[in-house]
C-alpha cells in the first residue's frame, strides 16, 4: 500500500509520495500503472521527496513522467513539492533549497495559496545544423531551443491553441535530438504571453513550469513582471539578479491509499 497525495499546479497535476517517514521504491511499471487515467490515479507526473544528497540542500526530489521516464526538472511540481512539505508539517514554513536531477531550485512561501520558485536563468542552445534544417522543412522558422533545467523547443505562431502540437511533437521525437524534449507553441499578446506544451513522456499537459520559464527568457524585461497564460491558468515570472522567479499555484486535490502492486 502507497499513501499517496495528489497535487496540481496550474493544472499540471501530479501524485505525491514522500520517502522521508517511509521508503517506497517504485517501479516503471508500477510507475505505469499509477499514471493510467482510466485504471490508475492519473498524473502527468509522479514526485518523491526524499533527503538530501548535500548538506546544502533541504531535500532531494525526483520526478517521473506518465510513461514511466524519469524528468530531470519539473517547476510546477517544485511549487507543489513546497506547498505537501509545509502542509505536512515535514518542513518549517520558510525558503526551501530542493535538489533534482538537473540542478537545485529555491522554493518561497507567499501568504496565499501560491508559491515562488527560484532557478538559475535558462540558457539558450544551438540546434545542430541537419536539426535545423529538418525544422525549416517542417515550416518551423521561428523558434529557440532553451535548457531550463530541461531541454525546451520553443516555437512561435499565432495558431497556438489551433495548431496540431500532438502530430508535431511525434514527428520530431522520432529524430534522436529531439526524443527527450518538451515542445511548446507560444504567441505574444501585449504583455502577456500564450503558451501550449506537449512534455515528453507526459503529452500535451495544462501548464509546464519549465517552458514558462523558457519562454519567459528571452521575452522578459529586467524586474517587470510577465504573465504566461496556459490552459491551466496563469503564471508570474521576473528576472531578478541574474535569476528567474516564478509565483504561481500549488494546490491539493485529494488524498489516498494505492492498493495494487
Amino acid at each position: 500500500m502507497i499513501r499517496f497525495k495528489k497535487m496540481h499546479g496550474n493544472g499540471n497535476d501530479f501524485i505525491i509520495l514522500e520517502n522521508l517517514t517511509k521508503a517506497y521504491a517504485l517501479s516503471k511499471s508500477q510507475i505505469i500503472k499509477m499514471g493510467d487515467r482510466k485504471k490508475g490515479l492519473g498524473f502527468d507526473q509522479l514526485i518523491t521527496i526524499n533527503p538530501p544528497k548535500n548538506s546544502d540542500h533541504d531535500f532531494y526530489v525526483k520526478f517521473y513522467n506518465s510513461d514511466g521516464s524519469e524528468a530531470d526538472m519539473c517547476i510546477n511540481g517544485a511549487r507543489s513539492v513546497g506547498a505537501f512539505l509545509w502542509e505536512s508539517n515535514l518542513a518549517p514554513r520558510k525558503p526551501l533549497l530542493l535538489s533534482t536531477k538537473s540542478k537545485p531550485v529555491l522554493i518561497k512561501p507567499t501568504g496565499s495559496r501560491k508559491v515562488k520558485v527560484i532557478i538559475d536563468y535558462p540558457l539558450q542552445e544551438e540546434v545542430p545544423r541537419a536539426e535545423a534544417q529538418f525544422l525549416d522543412n517542417c515550416g518551423i522558422k521561428k523558434y529557440k531551443f532553451i535548457n531550463a533545467g530541461n531541454k525546451h523547443l520553443i516555437i512561435e505562431t499565432s495558431k497556438v491553441f489551433s495548431f496540431d502540437l500532438d502530430r508535431l511533437s511525434a514527428k520530431l521525437r522520432k529524430r534522436k535530438f529531439f526524443t527527450g524534449v518538451n515542445i511548446s507553441l507560444f504567441s505574444k499578446h501585449s504583455k502577456n504571453l500564450k503558451l501550449r506544451t506537449n512534455e515528453a513522456g507526459a503529452g500535451e499537459t495544462l501548464s509546464c513550469g519549465s517552458a514558462s520559464a523558457a519562454t519567459a527568457s528571452f521575452n522578459i524585461n529586467n524586474r517587470l513582471p510577465l504573465r504566461i497564460i496556459s490552459a491551466g491558468g496563469e503564471l508570474s515570472l521576473r528576472k531578478i539578479n541574474g535569476k528567474l522567479e516564478m509565483t504561481g499555484p500549488a494546490e491539493f486535490i485529494c488524498e489516498g491509499t494505492w492498493l495494487k502492486n
